[in-house]
């Protein structure tokens, strides 16, 4: 197997030569340009990935509160308490202060943090706080469906950081009202 490779000998042949394999083709950058913005590229996508671990991170609360949420049942006559505490734990786990919250204090925290859609303002809400604390109060089954789409709702959409943003856009007013940035 070591010796050279010997054209044939047929007539036709003959005059047939061995095409040269060329040499392959090296994938790695030759200049230092392209080195610089693969090394860029690089930190970008690990960058990137990061935030989308961050991200998915933080908000697992939301997966598993939907989940919670999902699996009661509006027929079930311990679904309200089992709402309530489902988005108290959701609240304890955005800020341990909220621990404390009950009864108007806690629909109001609820819409302060979705200032987008305040859902918890209505006297469904108020009768569902009510019928936890007193057995007579019940709730129709109606009422026990909305109360379930809400709570979904506001998992899904609300903003741990929006009493941050309001207090910071009221600061920044009263900042101009008083004589600019620097009064």
């Amino acid at each position: 197997m070591t010796d050279l490779h010997t054209p044939p000998s047929t007539y036709i042949l003959r005059e047939l030569h061995d095409v040269a394999v060329p040499e392959s083709v090296s994938w790695v950058p030759q200049t230092i340009g392209w080195k610089i913005l693969a090394i860029v590229g690089a930190i970008v996508l690990m960058h990137v990935g990061y935030r989308l671990a961050h991200h998915w991170w933080d908000n697992r609360y939301r997966k598993e509160a939907i989940e919670a949420i999902s699996r009661l049942t509006p027929d079930d006559a311990s679904m309200p308490k089992a709402l309530f505490s489902i988005l108290k734990i959701v609240l304890i786990h955005l800020d341990s202060s909220h621990a404390r919250l009950f009864d108007t204090a806690f629909l109001r925290k609820l819409d302060e943090l979705n200032p987008k859609h305040k859902m918890f303002d209505d006297e469904v809400s108020k009768r569902w706080l009510q019928s936890i604390v007193d057995p007579s109060i019940e709730l129709e089954k109606t009422e026990r469906l909305q109360l379930l789409e809400r709570a979904t709702e506001w998992v899904k959409e609300h903003d741990e950081n929006a009493h941050n943003i309001e207090k910071r856009t009221l600061a920044y007013k009263a900042r101009a009202l008083k004589g600019g940035r620097h009064g």
